[in-house]
């Protein structure tokens, strides 16, 4: 069945749960005795499973919870009426039935036992499963009672409830040591196309390499961003590639106090010690002056207002006159921050579109070179902030921007960076179902709730710091193109890399020890788990340099063992030793990355 609107959810979250377990695609097929491709479609949203049962048994090898399955029962039910309309029909309660036993009773049957057919129209909303051995909880027997709706068939209802323990009989009276875990068929779009698991599943392809392959690429330094902090001029004392400009005293409502009177000393000290140190400068926008909105809402900013301005020609004067007084030093301008919080933004989604492409336009005429960067949408973790997303881009404004600023960090901001990987697939995913193909992204930063999270132990500081840009790196092929750490000269933040006017932490000095293993290489490949020839919840990015292959691998969590190849010759560690490769024999690794240098190609 091909996916339509209403199976993104379901895509979501099955790819949310995928990544949690670390297995790759080709292991969970192999678990579920689905097709490979099968069950990337379903993480993709391209293809929605007519059963349940279906949607179970990935869910369930991934190490879904009874709530995650309530979940995506409900994102199911979802995308089957996308699809098919709601039907309420009591004379197919005998069907429904069937069609469930079809997709489950693999699950519980006999080794050796003949599966059921699977009838050629599949009910719209089968009941979800209870674990095997179990019965249906009460909870869950009255979610499925919600999910009929108020003019719900009793019938049908009565059928779930006799089908639930009709199967729970089925499985008492099955003996423990019978029961097989193995699925007779996989389906595709509808169709059986696999085999028996147990037979090796010789009708799944094999498929081993990287998540993505190019030509060996430059990473640009400015890829390595870091937001400021600070209104002191004070650049970062370790590595970066380029510098955001936010809570750094560079607001509009700082930049213009009163109406058409400018205060540009702190953006010019910022500017200008940015430029001593060549760093590329986005400048980040937000927080209408009280004067130009003085019955706006106020902001969680006290010398701001979060409503638009009254007048949009107060900001098509200032826009004009920043990008004039800047122009060819401040690379990029990001044209509102954080909309999706109501703390900093409450006109509509219309406005801030219509304020968008004003800028961008003003900008471009004053100043060719600088871009123009959509405003950095959050909360995308969130259905309701990717709707916000969503009805943003459906105002055509992505076509004034050079990029897209997203905030796109893990879960929860003290997370593990890896987390981040399902986000920007999630919002890639999103915006292409608009029309708008690969956008170039820029990740400004967390959310809000980065000031409620406790600081991170030492070890988790200085592992978290470093893996950040190698996700980053990871994430390549999603088009993410820039990524800026969050946030230099604070220390109201889980992750400290440095305070203004102090020496940097480690976690500071392993950032600047990342750039400086990769200076002058350029990336190949990245990839992760067994279809690289890992174990599950490892990663690795490939890097070539004056003919050496380099090799960056970590985990996100634990510890994890790979073969090194034979030419392996050095290992360079992050605290800044290095030792002799075990060439052609395994290496240890964990979630603080090493990298391994080779030999030579062909020396």
């Amino acid at each position: 069945m091909t996916a339509g609107r209403g199976g993104s959810e379901l895509a979501e979250l099955l790819e949310e749960l995928k990544q949690r377990s670390g297995r790759s695609y080709a292991a969970l097929a192999h678990r579920t005795g689905l097709g490979r491709s099968t069950v990337h479609r379903y993480c993709l949203g391209t293809t929605v499973p007519r059963t349940f049962g279906v949607v179970e048994k990935v869910a369930r090898v991934c190490g879904a919870d009874r709530a995650e399955l309530d979940r995506l029962y409900r994102a199911w039910c979802q995308a089957i009426d996308a699809e098919d309309g709601a039907e309420d029909d009591a004379a197919n309660d005998a069907e429904d039935g069937a069609a469930i036993d079809a997709a489950n009773g693999a699950d519980d049957a006999v080794d050796g036992a003949e599966a059921p057919s699977v009838p050629a129209s599949p009910p719209a909303s089968p009941a979800p499963r209870a674990p095997s051995g179990a019965a249906m909880p009460l909870g869950g027997l009255q979610h499925h009672h919600r999910s009929l709706g108020a003019g719900g068939s009793a019938a049908r209802l009565r059928a779930y409830f006799w089908l639930r323990v009709a199967a729970l009989v089925l499985v008492l009276a099955i003996p423990s040591g019978a029961v097989s875990a193995s699925y007779p068929e996989a389906e595709s779009g509808g169709r059986r196309v696999g085999s028996p698991a147990r037979s090796g599943g010789a009708d799944r392809q094999d498929v081993k390499g990287p998540d993505w392959t190019v030509a060996p690429q430059r990473v640009p330094d400015a890829f390595y961003g870091m937001n400021l902090g600070s209104d002191t001029g004070e650049m970062p004392g370790f590595r970066v590639g380029s510098v955001r400009l936010w809570h750094s005293g560079t607001r509009w409502s700082q930049l213009e106090p009163r109406r058409g009177k400018y205060r540009w000393q702190t953006l010019d000290r910022l500017v200008d010690a940015a430029e001593r140190k060549g760093l590329p400068v986005l400048l980040t926008l937000g927080g209408t002056p009280p004067w130009a909105a003085p019955d706006g809402r106020r902001s969680v900013f006290a010398d701001a207002r979060a409503s638009p301005p009254d007048k949009m020609a107060d900001w098509d004067r200032f826009i004009g006159a920043l990008a004039a007084r800047y122009r060819g030093r401040i690379e990029a301008y990001e044209l509102w921050d954080y909309p999706s919080h109501q703390g900093v933004w409450t006109g509509s989604t219309a406005t801030l579109a219509d304020m968008v492409q004003r800028a961008s336009r003003i900008i471009r005429e004053a100043d060719p070179e600088a871009k123009a960067v959509c405003p950095s949408f959050g909360s995308l973790w969130e259905k309701r902030g990717r709707d916000l997303l969503r009805k943003f881009a459906r105002t055509g404004t992505f076509q004034y921007c050079d990029a897209a600023a997203l905030k796109l960090p893990p879960r929860r901001a003290d997370g593990p960076p890896e987390e981040r990987v399902t986000l920007v697939k999630r919002v890639q995913r999103l915006l292409y179902s608009e029309g708008l193909g690969r956008t170039p992204l820029w990740d400004t930063g967390p959310d809000s709730d980065v000031a409620l999270r406790e600081h991170l132990d030492a070890r988790r500081a200085r592992d978290h710091a470093v893996r950040f840009y190698l996700v980053g790196l990871y994430l390549k092929d999603q088009s993410l193109s820039r990524t800026y750490f969050y946030s230099w000269g604070s220390s109201e933040v889980p992750l400290v890399v440095e305070l203004a006017g102090g020496p940097p932490t480690e976690a500071g000095r392993r950032i600047e020890r990342l750039q400086r293993w990769l200076e002058g290489a350029r990336i190949t490949s990245c990839g992760s788990g067994t279809e690289m020839g890992l174990p599950p919840h490892a990663y690795t990015c490939r890097f070539e340099r004056d003919g050496r292959p380099l090799r960056v691998y970590w985990t996100e969590r634990g510890k994890a063992q790979v073969r090194l190849d034979a030419d392996a010759r050095v290992l360079r560690h992050m605290d800044g030793t290095e030792s002799p490769a075990p060439s052609g024999r395994r290496l240890r690794i964990g979630e603080e990355p090493v990298l391994v240098e080779h030999r030579r190609t062909g020396g």
